[in-house]
């Protein structure tokens, strides 16, 4: 538990007082609106996005539109480590360092409570929701009351589109427990039209790979599903080493170390199927 100065927590109120009347002062400004107005400002902001030529350039305005909406912190992007994030894959996020530190270091990220909710199916969550909190294990309670402690405690993650075989989402950070529906209704669309210039962005960036054979390309498909050699054997009607041989050449050609590479990779460039 860390243990701050009075001057800290002075300082720390002072900017969470900020940051909620800047919500105010957001939801006024939303209310004050026309449709009309409202539509042509996600057009401007659609059409920025469209404009970025790389994701850091892509960030920025992110951060910027947090920043307008009077977020405290915000995330966006796969359910991979942070600070070690996969290729073809993206995560924006102005979360304290301290903190980002602190859960690549624990590896958070593999049993994340909010990237778990959202990988089964969460559409929509508030992190102080019961129905969210009540099926946790004692690991994942612990780490929300940890990230509580640096100020990410009222949160809402919405899901997002899969980027390749990794899934996504975004997650909204006011100071106060009671974020208005409109406020977060502009930042998850503001979310939605960023990862969507941000998977395009990843894919122009992603690695080409050579063209897997028919062969290769069942045998590794159906290997990534769960089944066996002798399995994938059976399902083709050819031996064991046959579909062991395809495999080999499936992972040389995409230039991976291991089976489970080279599936990711032949996903990524699109060439099986997804695993669902």
């Amino acid at each position: 538990m860390r243990v701050s100065s009075p001057a800290l927590v002075l300082s720390d109120q002072f900017r969470q007082t900020q940051r909620g009347d800047r919500l105010r002062q957001t939801c006024y400004a939303l209310s004050c609106m026309s449709r009309a107005e409202i539509t042509g400002e996600l057009v401007t902001f659609a059409s920025r996005c469209e404009a970025a030529q790389s994701l850091a350039e892509l960030e920025t305005i992110w951060r910027q539109r947090m920043g307008e909406l009077g977020f405290t912190f915000a995330a966006l992007g796969a359910h991979v480590d942070p600070l070690k994030p996969e290729r073809a894959t993206y995560v924006f996020q102005n979360y304290p360092a301290e903190w980002i530190a602190h859960f690549s270091e624990r590896r958070y990220h593999l049993v994340d409570p909010v990237f778990r909710a959202a990988d089964g199916g969460a559409a929509d969550f508030a992190w102080t929701d019961p129905e969210f909190r009540q099926p946790l294990s004692w690991r994942q309670r612990r780490i929300l009351d940890e990230a509580s402690e640096f100020g990410l405690r009222f949160g809402r993650t919405h899901k997002l589109t899969s980027m390749l075989h990794l899934k996504a989402s975004g997650s909204l950070v006011a100071a106060e427990p009671d974020l208005p529906d409109d406020i977060y209704t502009a930042g998850k669309i503001a979310n939605v039209l960023v990862h969507h210039r941000a998977v395009q962005l990843c894919a122009e960036a992603a690695p080409s790979f050579e063209l897997l054979r028919r062969r290769e390309r069942q045998c590794l498909e159906l290997c990534a599903s769960g089944l066996t050699d002798a399995e994938v054997a059976r399902n083709l009607g050819v031996g064991i080493a046959t579909v062991r041989r395809h495999i080999e050449r499936a992972r040389v050609r995409l230039s991976a170390s291991t089976r489970i590479q080279a599936a990711a990779r032949a996903i990524a460039s699109g060439q099986i199927k997804p695993i669902v």
